[in-house]
């Protein structure tokens, strides 16, 4: 698969992950985390198994030589699912994104720093450290102003 399709799959997601978090913020406000984060998972899980009906999943049994943490991606995902419905529900779309997307730029450098839970590395150089750096700054400035209790 080229780069060029590679950004546009990494564009769309981050479409679709905007336009889903706002909506998780709309159902925190109204249901609460739980029932919001039922009816995505319930959704998602239908849509997923009505694609591999359609098409076959035909990897199933490459599952046996998979660590065990590799199991915990649906739990980590609903954990992704509540806390991204509560901060934008509470500190607005933009600022739950920016917040969500520091956070996990930071954690994911040290895992490739140091190598955790992967084959390969990616070393948090200077320049690396300092983009991280610069990151956090804007998180600061776009997250540092949002009263959460006026918004929620």
């Amino acid at each position: 698969m080229s780069t060029a399709i590679v950004v546009l799959f990494g564009l769309l997601g981050g479409l679709a992950g905007a336009l889903q978090s706002q909506f998780l913020g709309t159902m925190e406000d109204k249901v609460g985390t739980l029932p919001s984060t039922f009816i995505t998972y319930g959704l998602g899980g239908a849509a997923v198994g009505l694609v591999m009906v359609a098409v076959g999943g035909d990897k199933w049994s490459e599952l046996r030589g998979m660590p065990w943490w590799v199991y915990t991606a649906g739990l980590l995902g609903l954990v992704v699912i509540a806390t991204l419905g509560i901060t934008v529900s509470r500190l607005g779309l933009g600022a739950g994104m920016v917040l969500f997307t520091s956070s996990n730029l930071v954690i994911a450098a040290v895992i490739d720093h140091f190598g955790w839970l992967s084959e390969s590395s990616q070393t948090l150089d200077v320049r690396r450290a300092a983009g991280i750096g610069l990151v956090v700054l804007g998180t600061w400035l776009v997250v540092g102003g949002t009263d959460a209790a006026a918004t929620g």
